[in-house]
């Protein structure tokens, strides 16, 4: 059973390998405060290699220039994204310019701006950070698995590390592609759902997995959301405004360790860290 990290001090700092930390959803102004505060920090303590963090909802729903380009300076390598990461318009041309922040690869088409997958340099071994989008209760979008072996074939020979976001509402499409993907991709995370799993493991292939990071944001929440308003339309049926919420913000996602040789993951730890506590 990996340990939970719940402190900026919980991490030992001497073991070897490549040091990764993966976040989730960031939800609002509340949870882009957190990251842009606790990762400097979390870079220093735990002597962090790479960080990817997905973006998609830090603008409440969607990502706007401000907030990606405030993440990106505050020690983020990669934002990746999901469903709403083309909206508001204003992140299209961000997303068609800065290799660092991604859109699922197969949602949209040829004309879609953007990319989904990248590869970044690191003095431990080049990187490839690749973005993907269920099918299961989610807007139509092309073949995860496929989108995968293609993009795969892609880097393989140009990278020692995979990193796998894939973006998925359902439970089993996101195991599935875990499984799917072992052996190839270094690590593979779900996110979505603002709902941190409890099954981060390493499969037999050695390919760390978790179904999903959960969220950085309010906690006191639904999902993320100030609670009154769903209640409203679930009780009601009446339209309402969703707004973050902002009451007991966390930073959630894994600790992952991998190999510095074969790229497969060494270790891997939950991530549940109160952002102003």
């Amino acid at each position: 059973m990996p340990d939970s990290l719940r402190s900026l001090s919980d991490l030992p700092v001497d073991q070897p390998g490549f040091r990764i930390l993966l976040l989730g959803d960031v939800m609002g102004l509340a949870g882009v405060k957190a990251v842009t505060r606790l990762v400097p920090e979390l870079r220093e303590r735990w002597n962090l290699d790479f960080v990817v963090v997905n973006g998609e909802n830090s603008n409440g729903f969607g990502m706007i220039p401000e907030s990606a380009g405030n993440l990106l300076r505050h020690g983020v390598d990669v934002l990746t994204g999901g469903n709403h990461t083309l909206r508001p318009s204003a992140i299209h041309s961000v997303l068609a310019n800065n290799p660092r922040v991604l859109r699922p690869h197969n949602l949209g088409g040829p004309k879609t701006p953007g990319r989904g997958v990248g590869i970044y340099e690191n003095p431990k071994g080049s990187v490839a950070v690749i973005n993907l989008i269920g099918q299961v209760f989610m807007e139509p979008s092309d073949s995860p698995f496929n989108a995968f072996d293609t993009l795969y074939d892609q880097v393989k020979d140009q990278v020692r590390f995979v990193i796998v976001d894939f973006h998925a509402e359902a439970t089993g499409e996101k195991v599935t592609l875990a499984r799917y993907c072992d052996s190839r991709a270094s690590f593979v995370c779900g996110t979505h759902t603002h709902i941190p799993t409890a099954d981060a493991r390493i499969l037999a292939g050695g390919t760390g997995a978790v179904t999903d990071l959960g969220l950085c944001g309010a906690t006191d929440s639904i999902i993320g959301m100030e609670p009154e308003a769903i209640l409203g339309k679930s009780l009601h049926a009446l339209p309402s405004r969703f707004n973050p919420a902002k009451e007991s913000v966390h930073l959630q996602g894994v600790f992952v360790l991998l190999d510095e040789q074969n790229g497969m993951t060494i270790k891997v730890d939950r991530v549940d860290i109160p952002a102003f506590p």
